[in-house]
C-alpha cells in the first residue's frame, strides 16, 4: 500500500508502508521539511547581503538535507538520472574550491578522505573549464549561433550609414553637408536644409527607436513562449523581409516605414542573444563568450563597410543604392540556418514556467559539458538558486500556480518590469547595466557608425561618397581588431576594470579630434581627424564596446532575466535612435568641432558614473551574481569614494607606502586566505565586518567551500543592527572534514584560485 507526501518544499513522492523503505522515506522528509525551515532566512540573506558576503547557495546544507533534497529532486525533475550520481555532483558543487584543489594536485592520494573519488577525466575537465578558455569545445554552435547574429546586426548598421549618402535619391537634396568650421557659408542653414536633415535623421533612427520601443519589450513574451532561440529566429525573419522591401522605396516615408520591421527584430535579437551566450557559458569564462556578441558587430560592420565600397563601384547611383539597403538578407538567412543546429538555454528549461522541464535542460548540458559531473552539477545549481530567487512565487509563477489566460500573462509580464524597481537586487543590476548601456551611445561611437560617412564629407569640403566610405571601412577594421584583446581579459582583467581604464583615453581622443577641426587645409584637416577617430575607436573597442551587452546579459536572476535585459538595452538603443535622429541637426549647429567636443564632455561624465556605480561581475556564476547586486549601492558608492580612491591616490600617485586594498566582498565560495582590511568602522572591522561577528560566521558554517562545524548559533548583530548569521544556519555542510576557517576577502570578485 502507498500514499502520496508532500514536502513543505512543494515534492511529491510515494511513500511504502512496509518496514525499511517507510522509515527510510519518512527521514528524507523529515530533513527536506528540517531543510525548509533554513531556506527563508538565506532567501532574506541573499537579498540583503548587508555585509557583502559572497557564498555558495549549498553552503547551508549538511550532509543529510543535501542527500534529501537531491533525491526529492531526481525523483520529481530528473528521473532518468541516477540518484547517487547526481548527489556526487551535488557534493561537489558544494565543496567546488576544495576539489578544485584536488583536481590540481599531483598528489595521487589526495583527496581519500572525501565523499568523492575525481577520475583523471574529470579533473582534467575541471581544471580545464577555469583555466582554458576554448576548453568547451562544445559550445561551438551556440559561439558560431551568436557570432552569425551578431554580424548581422553589424551588417544592418552599415547598411543605413552607406544609403544615409544616397539621401538625395529618397528626395533629401539638402541631408549631406559638406560645411566645416572654416567654412563661412555653413553659418547660414535655410529651412529646407534643415528639415531633410531632420528627415534623414528619422529615416536612420526609425529600426533603432521600433526596436527600443517595441522589439525589446516584445522579447520577454516571446522568450518566455519560444525561447530564445525562437525569438532570435523571429528576429532574423524579420530582417529578412524588410531588407527585401527596402531596395523598393522611392522616397524616405516608405524607406522609414520598412525599417520598422528591421527595428523589432534588432531589439528582439539584441535582446535573445546576449542571454543565449550568457546562459550557456561555463561562468569562469562567460564575458568571453558574451564577447562574441560585440566583436562580430565590430566585423559586420567592416564587411558592410567594404560591400559598400563594392556595390559603389557599379557606377549606378541607384544601383548601389538598392544593393546596400538589400544586402542584410543574406547573413539573415544564414542565421536562420544556424538556428537549426544551435541548442536552446538550458536555463530556459529550469525558469518557473509551462516550459519547466529539468530533464530538457540536463540533457542540453550534458551536450554542452566534457563530462557528466559538470552537467549534473550545473543543472543542480541552477535549480537551488531559482529556489533562493523566490521571485517566481512573487509573480505567481509556481508550477502548480501558473498564470493562465492572456490577461494572467500580461499581469505577470507587467510585474516583472515594476520588480526591478522596487527590489533592491534587481534596482542595482538595473542602475549598473542602464549606465553602462547609455554611456556607450552618449560616448560618441554610433556617430561614426551612423555618420562616418557624412562626417567625413564635411571634414573634406566636398560631396564624394568614395572616400569617406574608406574611412569608414578603416574605422569599422579598427572596431574589430582591437576587439580581439578583449577576448579573455574581459574575464581577467574584469569588465569594470577595461571600462575604467579605456574611458579616460576616449575623452582625450575624442577632445583632440574636436580640436583638429580647425586645421584650414581639408585634406590635412581630414587626415588628422580620421587618426583621432581611429584611436578613440581603438580604446572603445576593448572596453565601452562588449561591455554593456555582457552586463545587461548576466546581471539579472532568472526570473526576470529578459525583463532586466531589455530594460538595460532598450536604453541603450533607444538613445541610438535618438543620436540617429538628432546628430544631423546637432551637427548642422555645432559643427564638426562642437559636436566631437560634446561627446569627449560625455565621456568624461560617463567616466565618473562608472567607477561609483558599476560593480565588477566577473568570474562569477550567473547565480552567485544575486550576491554581488544585493549589496547596498550607497554601500558600494562609499567604498569606492572614501576607500578604494584615497588609497589609490595616495599608492600609486603619491607613491606613499600604506595599508593593503581595501576590500568590498567577503569571498566565502573560493576561500583561501584571511586578508585583514580597515572597515568603515575602524581597525575593528574586516572588509565591513566586525571582527567578533565575522568569526562567528565563518566559524558557523556559511562558507561556500564548506563552513565549520558545531552548534547552532545565537543570532548575532552588527553595528548597523541586522542580522549576521541567522539562528538555524550554523551547521557543517555536507559532512565536510574542515581546516581552520579561513576566507578570502575580494573587492569585485575571484581572478581564480590558481592565479
Amino acid at each position: 500500500m502507498t500514499d502520496l507526501r508532500r514536502s513543505s518544499l512543494g515534492y511529491s513522492f510515494p511513500l511504502s508502508r512496509s518496514g525499511l523503505q517507510a522509515e527510510l522515506a519518512e527521514r528524507v522528509v523529515t530533513a527536506v521539511e528540517t531543510g525548509n525551515s533554513h531556506h527563508q532566512d538565506q532567501v532574506n540573506r541573499r537579498r540583503s547581503n548587508r555585509h557583502r558576503i559572497i557564498e555558495n547557495p549549498l553552503a547551508h546544507l549538511n550532509d543529510e538535507e543535501l542527500d534529501a533534497d537531491v533525491s526529492a529532486f531526481q525523483k520529481s525533475c530528473l528521473p532518468k538520472v541516477d540518484r547517487a550520481r547526481l548527489l556526487r555532483a551535488a557534493r561537489v558543487a558544494q565543496n567546488v574550491r576544495s576539489y578544485d584543489e584536488i583536481a590540481r594536485s599531483d598528489d595521487p592520494e589526495a583527496g581519500r578522505d572525501l565523499p568523492v573519488q575525481l577520475d583523471e577525466e574529470e579533473k582534467t575537465a575541471l581544471k580545464a573549464e577555469k583555466d582554458s578558455l576554448f576548453s568547451q569545445q562544445k559550445m561551438l554552435p551556440v559561439i558560431l549561433t551568436v557570432s552569425l547574429a551578431a554580424f548581422l546586426q553589424g551588417f544592418v548598421q552599415s547598411s543605413i550609414n552607406g544609403a544615409s549618402l544616397y539621401a538625395y535619391l529618397l528626395g533629401l537634396i539638402n541631408a549631406v553637408q559638406t560645411h566645416s568650421n572654416s567654412s563661412a557659408a555653413a553659418d547660414d542653414l535655410d529651412a529646407k536644409s534643415l528639415g531633410d536633415q531632420l528627415k534623414l535623421g528619422a529615416m536612420n533612427a526609425s529600426p533603432f527607436f521600433f526596436a527600443a520601443l517595441l522589439g525589446c519589450w516584445m522579447s520577454l513574451p516571446i522568450n518566455d513562449w519560444i525561447g530564445r532561440r525562437g525569438a532570435m529566429a523571429v528576429a532574423a525573419g524579420l530582417i529578412f523581409a524588410s531588407s527585401l522591401g527596402a531596395p523598393f522605396c522611392t522616397n524616405w516615408v516608405q524607406l522609414f516605414s520598412v525599417r520598422i520591421l528591421n527595428g523589432i527584430g534588432m531589439g528582439l535579437k539584441a535582446v535573445s542573444t546576449p542571454i543565449l551566450a550568457s546562459e550557456t557559458a561555463i561562468g569562469y569564462w562567460r564575458g568571453s563568450f558574451i564577447l562574441a556578441w560585440q566583436l562580430w558587430v565590430a566585423f559586420g560592420i567592416m564587411i558592410g563597410f567594404a560591400f559598400n565600397l563594392i556595390f559603389y563601384s557599379t557606377k549606378n547611383d541607384w544601383l548601389a543604392f538598392q544593393l546596400i539597403l538589400g544586402a542584410p538578407f543574406v547573413p539573415s538567412i544564414f542565421l536562420m540556418v544556424g538556428l537549426w543546429f544551435c541548442p536552446e538555454s538550458p536555463r530556459y528549461y529550469m525558469r518557473k514556467s509551462a516550459r519547466y522541464n529539468p530533464q530538457k535542460a540536463y540533457d542540453i548540458l550534458r551536450r554542452l559539458r566534457k563530462t557528466e559531473l559538470q552537467a549534473l552539477r550545473d543543472v543542480y545549481l541552477v535549480y537551488k538558486s531559482v529556489q533562493l530567487e523566490e521571485y517566481p512565487a512573487e509573480l505567481g509563477l509556481e508550477p502548480d500556480n501558473l498564470p493562465q489566460g492572456f490577461v494572467a500573462h500580461v499581469k505577470g509580464y507587467a510585474v516583472q518590469y515594476k520588480q526591478l524597481f522596487t527590489r533592491r537586487r534587481l534596482r542595482n543590476a538595473l542602475i549598473s547595466s542602464s549606465i553602462v548601456s547609455l554611456a556607450q551611445q552618449l560616448c560618441g561611437i554610433n556617430v561614426f557608425a551612423f555618420y562616418s560617412g557624412t562626417l567625413f564629407s564635411g571634414a573634406l569640403g566636398q560631396r564624394d561618397q568614395l572616400k569617406p566610405m574608406i574611412y569608414s571601412l578603416a574605422n569599422g577594421a579598427v572596431n574589430f581588431v582591437f576587439g580581439l584583446p578583449a577576448i579573455r581579459t574581459i574575464d581577467t582583467l574584469g569588465r569594470r576594470k577595461w571600462l575604467v581604464l579605456t574611458l579616460p583615453f576616449m575623452c582625450l581622443f575624442m577632445l583632440a579630434a574636436s580640436l583638429s577641426t580647425f586645421i584650414e587645409n581639408p585634406e590635412t584637416r581630414a587626415g588628422i581627424i580620421a587618426l583621432f577617430v581611429f584611436l578613440f575607436t581603438a580604446a572603445y573597442s576593448p572596453g565601452m564596446g562588449p561591455i554593456p551587452f555582457t552586463l545587461a546579459s548576466e546581471s539579472f536572476p532568472l526570473s526576470h532575466r529578459e525583463a532586466g535585459c531589455a530594460f538595460a538595452i532598450a536604453t541603450n538603443l533607444l538613445f541610438a535612435g535618438l543620436i540617429q535622429m538628432f546628430f544631423p541637426s546637432i551637427n548642422a549647429g555645432l559643427r564638426d568641432g562642437g559636436s566631437l567636443g560634446l561627446f569627449a564632455g560625455l565621456d568624461l561624465v560617463a567616466l565618473a558614473l562608472v567607477f561609483l556605480l558599476v560593480e565588477e561581475t566577473k568570474r562569477r556564476s550567473l547565480e552567485d551574481l544575486d550576491l554581488v547586486f544585493a549589496v547596498r549601492k550607497r554601500d558600494f558608492i562609499r567604498h569606492q569614494a572614501l576607500r578604494y580612491l584615497p588609497w589609490f591616490l595616495r599608492t600609486h600617485v603619491l607613491r606613499r607606502p600604506g595599508p593593503d586594498k581595501p576590500e568590498l566582498y567577503v569571498d566565502l565560495i573560493w576561500q583561501k586566505e584571511r586578508a585583514r582590511t580597515q572597515g568603515y568602522g575602524g581597525d575593528e572591522e574586516e572588509g565591513g565586518v566586525r571582527r567578533q561577528d565575522w568569526y562567528a560566521y565563518t566559524m558557523g558554517g556559511a562558507g561556500g567551500g564548506g563552513g565549520g562545524g558545531g552548534e547552532d548559533a545565537k543570532e548575532e548583530r552588527g553595528h548597523d543592527g541586522a542580522s549576521i548569521v541567522s539562528p538555524t544556519f550554523a551547521r557543517r555542510p555536507s559532512g565536510f572534514p574542515m581546516v581552520e576557517p579561513v576566507a578570502r576577502i575580494s573587492e569585485d570578485s575571484n581572478d581564480s584560485a590558481h592565479k
